[in-house]
């Protein structure tokens, strides 16, 4: 069974690059110092992965959702797993769950690792680019470099850091799997795009 994913419209769509109108989510984040995506995602999986699986003060098991999300952090709150850009350190990530739908924020259990917070993310576009194959900084650096020439094209304007979101479990094999590079850009008014 597929894990839910945060609920989207796709604004435009040309091949592997898509622009999109989210909703508001809740996540589940924790903040980690780490030398790039990878290591950093490893290091916030599993205080997130407890939180879900019930440590919780109210010893609840929540859902799992994807992506598993992975951004640089600036301190503030992020967009659909995506940090702003603003101060931020070069070593600082952001690692976040996407929680269930239906939930608000006063129904979702509070963490009892103080590392692990909780976040409402408001409504935002952002550009994605989508590619396969097992996640690594090479692959990522290059969908980055992808999206932000097709970004250049169409004339939008990054308001935030890219972020790396991972969708599929460890087993799925490598030519399956989806990743995405987002990166939240201003809003426009329906012109279009």
């Amino acid at each position: 069974m597929a894990a839910e994913t945060p609920d989207y419209q796709v604004l435009k769509r040309e091949g592997r690059f898509e622009l999109r109108r989210y909703g508001e989510v809740l996540t589940a984040t924790v903040r980690i110092r780490a030398a790039g995506y990878g290591e950093a995602a490893n290091a916030g999986f599993r205080p997130l992965a407890d939180y879900i699986f019930g440590d919780n003060r109210a010893s609840g098991r929540i859902a799992m959702t994807a992506p598993v999300s992975v951004g640089r952090s600036s301190g503030q709150a992020i967009a659909m797993t995506a940090p702003v850009s603003a101060t931020r350190s070069k070593d600082d990530y952001v690692v976040s769950f996407t929680m269930p739908a239906g939930f608000t924020m006063d129904e979702l259990p509070l963490p009892n690792d103080s590392r692990v917070a909780l976040e409402s993310v408001a409504p935002h576009t952002a550009a994605v680019v989508r590619f396969s194959g097992y996640f690594n900084e090479r692959a990522a650096a290059r969908a980055r470099a992808d999206l932000e020439g097709w970004m250049d094209e169409k004339g939008l304007a990054a308001a935030g850091e890219p972020v790396a979101a991972q969708y599929d479990v460890p087993w799925k094999p490598w030519f399956a799997r989806r990743n995405e590079i987002l990166v939240p850009v201003e809003d426009h008014p329906a012109d279009g795009r």
